[in-house]
Formats: structure tokens, C-alpha cells, sequence
């Protein structure tokens, strides 16, 4: 992953471009975004429980159990084009700025073609030894015709919603309660409950610190403008001690293509 252009006034107000390769592009759809939009893990768990059923001694198997089981062993992603722009963005943030997201937030989906709400990205992110609460926007174009593009400064797009997060507090509360919601399942050593508590009290101790971030994913050829005027206002809105971060990633295959090499068979 290429830095393309950045402005970086401290660790935690930036903008910055980044250009993928098309191999390293290919192994993220077929790789890590992929298990992101399947979850993998629970996946996998549902296929073994539905097999274990299957060969239990004296367990009456039914159509039912066979038809889910087949379907779960040729499952394929269905989804809209700006889900994949979702987990990819996730991806790249776990990979390439210390964030964490513990709970893969497909598991509350009861229509997987649904949008998120409250915001789509929330978790934790480390900064020079700090951990804090991370909330995010997503959002994937190809348009060309303007830069920035409509889907930063329309109405519903990242700047707008970024800057209601900074403004609504009680949004931040929902976002903050679900966390902990998810949080309170694990055990007391597990890395989500270190996180969230240590995110809690910088939170509500002293400046209210959190970070934004506003991830725009691309299939166009990389420019600054993508984000360099709605960093320029935000920056003013966006008071400090908070952080605000624009990350734009530019990808080298159309977006219509996605989901198919998602979905390609290996041998």
C-alpha cells in the first residue's frame, strides 16, 4: 500500500491517500475482507454445529438440516458494493492504524443488505500509547465529475456525518452503550473489556477525548482534493483534544468487480 499524499499536522489530525496494488488489492477481496463479510468465525462455527448434528448417533436428520448445511458450505457474499467499501476500510484501519474492532458487527444484522446505524465504524483506536473510542463513516464512489465527490459533502456524507458525531452527544452515547453491551460477554481479561475501559475513562475523564475517522474508498485515479477541502473544514469544527482523521484508499479494480472475485472458487 503506496502513501499517494498526506497532511499530518499531529498523530491524530491528518488526511492522508493511500494507492493498493492490484495483487495486494486481489488477497484483501479474496482474503481478509471477505472473512470480514462472511465472519468467518461464526461461519465456521455454524457449519461445524450442523455437522456434529448431522453425524450424532441416533439424531433423525431432517431436510431442513441438510438444506441449511449446503447452503452454509456454498455460501456466497450478497451484498451491496458499499458494504465491501465498509469491510474494507476496516481492514486496512486494523492493519495500518492501530485500530481494533472486536465485534463484527454482521452478527447483529438481521438483513444482511440493511445499513448500520449510529455510524459505521465503531470501536477503538491506539495512539501514542492512548487508547480511545473510535467512530467512523465509510463511504465508496467513482465519481469523477466533482472532487471532493458528493459522498463527502452532501447532506448524508462524511463530513456532515462526522461532524454530527462531534456535535450529538446522545449519538455517541448509544454508540458508547452498544460497545459496552458487546463488552460485557467477555471475560475480565479479554483485549475488548481493556480497550473499552481504558477508552471509557479518557472518555469521561478530563477533555472527552475520542477520535473521528472518515474513510472514502475509490476505483479512480488518486487526488488530494478527494479530501483536502472537507479536512480543512472539519479541522476548525472538530475541536481538540479530539482527533480527526480523513483516509482515502484508492483501489485498482472497478467496484462492479468486486463482489465476483469475492465470491471466485478456488481449487
Amino acid at each position: 500500500m503506496n502513501v499517494v499524499y498526506e497532511h499530518i499536522e499531529t498523530l491524530r489530525r491528518s488526511y492522508q491517500g493511500f494507492f493498493l496494488e492490484e495483487q495486494e488489492c486481489l488477497e484483501h477481496l479474496k482474503g481478509s475482507v471477505k472473512d470480514n463479510l462472511v465472519d468467518r468465525e461464526e461461519w465456521q462455527d455454524s457449519i461445524n454445529r450442523l455437522r456434529a448434528l448431522k453425524d450424532e448417533t441416533g439424531f433423525a436428520v431432517n431436510d431442513e438440516l441438510l438444506a441449511d448445511l449446503q447452503e452454509l458450505e456454498n455460501k456466497e457474499v450478497e451484498l451491496q458494493q458499499f458494504r465491501v467499501g465498509e469491510a474494507y476500510a476496516e481492514i486496512v484501519l486494523e492493519q495500518e492504524f492501530t485500530c481494533r474492532f472486536h465485534w463484527n458487527e454482521n452478527r447483529d444484522t438481521r438483513n444482511p443488505k440493511g445499513n448500520k446505524t449510529g455510524a459505521d465504524l465503531v470501536g477503538f483506536i491506539e495512539v501514542d500509547g492512548q487508547v480511545l473510542f473510535l467512530f467512523g463513516e465509510v463511504k465508496t464512489s467513482s465519481e469523477t465529475a466533482t472532487r471532493p465527490p458528493q459522498v463527502m459533502t452532501s447532506t448524508h456524507g462524511i463530513e456532515n456525518q462526522l461532524r454530527n458525531l462531534y456535535n450529538d452527544r446522545s449519538t455517541r452515547l448509544i454508540l458508547i452503550s452498544y460497545l459496552k453491551n458487546k463488552m460485557r460477554h467477555y471475560p475480565v481479561d479479554h483485549p475488548f473489556r481493556r480497550d473499552f475501559e481504558a477508552s471509557e475513562r479518557a472518555y469521561y475523564f478530563g477533555d472527552c477525548d475520542y477520535q473521528l475517522i472518515g474513510v472514502l474508498v475509490r476505483d479512480v485515479e488518486p487526488d488530494q482534493r478527494d479530501v483536502e477541502p472537507s479536512y480543512a473544514r472539519l479541522r476548525e469544527q472538530v475541536l481538540e483534544p479530539r482527533g480527526i482523521n480523513l483516509v482515502a484508499l484508492y483501489l485498482p479494480i472497478q467496484k462492479e468487480e468486486w463482489l465476483g472475485i469475492i465470491n471466485e472458487q478456488t481449487e
